[in-house]
C-alpha cells in the first residue's frame, strides 16, 4: 500500500484543482488531474488520452476525432462534450487554443506565484450559462446590469461571435423578470 507520506513532505508545493467545495466540517475534495472546461470540450493539460462523448453518433465521433487530431497539442488531451455535435473545425480549434492559452497563463502563475494561492477560478454563473447552455437554439439572452452585460457580451464575442447579436442588454429601470 502506498502512503501519502512517501510521496509528499511538509512544505512541498502541489498543483491541485478543487472538484467539490467544502461542506460543513468536511474539507474540499481535491485532484491533481487538472481539467479546464470549454464550450465544446474539456481540456486536459499534460494528458495523453482523448475521449468523445458516447452520446454522439459514430460518424460525428469520427469527424470530431479527425479535426482534433490536427488541432490538439501533443502535450494535452481533451474530452469532447456533446455540445460539440455539428461544431465546425474553426470553432473547435478556437476552443482548443483558448483553453491552451488559459493553461499557459496558469503555468506561468505556477512559476511566479508563491503557495498557497488560487491560480484560476471557475467563472461566474453568467459565463457558465453561456459556455454550457447558450447556443443557436436560443432567440435571445437578455442581461441586466452594466457589469453583467460587459462580462456576458465579451465572453460571447470571444467564444461564439455568431451569437453576439442575440445578446441584449435590459434597458428598463425595473427588474428584468418583472419587465419581461
Amino acid at each position: 500500500s502506498r502512503k501519502i507520506e512517501l510521496a509528499l513532505r511538509s512544505g512541498d508545493q502541489v498543483l491541485v484543482q478543487v472538484t467539490k467545495d467544502p461542506i460543513g466540517h468536511k474539507g474540499a475534495r481535491l485532484t491533481s488531474a487538472i481539467s479546464l472546461p470549454g464550450r465544446y470540450l474539456v481540456y486536459v493539460p499534460n494528458g495523453s488520452m482523448s475521449g468523445i462523448s458516447r452520446k454522439l453518433p459514430d460518424t460525428e465521433r469520427a469527424r470530431l476525432k479527425k479535426i482534433l487530431k490536427d488541432a490538439l497539442p501533443d502535450s494535452a488531451g481533451v474530452i469532447v462534450r456533446t455540445a460539440a455535435e455539428g461544431a465546425t473545425e474553426e470553432q473547435l480549434t478556437i476552443d482548443v487554443q483558448r483553453l491552451a492559452n488559459q493553461w499557459a497563463e496558469i503555468e506561468h502563475l505556477v512559476e511566479t506565484a508563491s503557495a498557497p494561492t488560487m491560480l484560476h477560478c471557475e467563472p461566474d454563473l453568467l459565463v457558465k450559462i453561456v459556455r454550457d447552455v447558450f447556443n443557436e437554439d436560443f432567440k435571445q439572452l437578455v442581461v441586466q446590469g452594466d457589469e453583467a452585460w460587459q462580462t456576458g457580451s465579451d465572453y460571447v464575442a470571444g467564444v461564439a461571435p455568431e451569437l453576439a447579436d442575440r445578446v441584449a442588454k435590459h434597458t428598463g429601470n425595473g427588474d428584468l423578470f418583472h419587465d419581461m
